[in-house]
């Protein structure tokens, strides 16, 4: 194990417990002002926290590891907080625009179709696996069935229950 830099350059670690207590202690001094950081460069609070949480684990696990000191970890907590909310930006960028790829968002769907959205959701996932293929990319009977590894005969069946489930929850 490396040089904790969350300790006291002048303070020798002797044991985990009292890393684990300066860690803690640093934890809670920083802990507010980070996931303020995480809010304002992301806009977002429900992710703001746990951005903040995955930077003290990675400033935590590098302290562990670390061969030389790290003078100022309040620093490379805000640095690692940086580069954290600009991977989650890229990862919201590349939903969008898996997102795009198949469809438009929920917001332009008329109620009907969030409604149906809905209905198929909550289908036991081997019967909306059958509707979506037969109807969303048109597969036959036959195709559905080596898709999922079944008979066709248990893919008439799921489709005949999906069906009556979605006929007695659609208008």
């Amino acid at each position: 194990m490396g040089v904790n830099p969350l300790t006291d350059v002048s303070e020798p670690a002797d044991s985990v417990d009292r890393v684990d207590t300066r860690f803690q202690r640093f934890y809670a001094q920083h802990f507010v002002s980070t996931v303020r950081l995480a809010r304002l460069l992301t806009g977002a609070p429900d992710a703001a926290e746990d951005i903040a949480q995955d930077a003290f684990v990675k400033v935590y696990r590098y302290a562990e590891t670390s061969q030389r000191p790290i003078t100022n970890p309040a620093a490379l907590l805000r640095t690692t907080t940086v580069n954290l909310c600009r991977t989650w930006h890229t990862g919201q960028r590349r939903a969008t625009v898996r997102m795009a790829r198949h469809g438009p968002d929920a917001t332009s769907l008329t109620e009907w179709e969030r409604e149906l959205d809905a209905s198929l959701r909550r289908l036991p996932h081997e019967q909306r696996a059958v509707i979506v293929l037969r109807y969303w990319l048109a597969m036959s009977e036959a195709e559905i069935a080596d898709a999922l590894d079944c008979r066709p005969g248990t893919v008439k069946s799921r489709h005949a229950r999906a069906l009556r489930t979605l006929r007695k929850e659609l208008p």
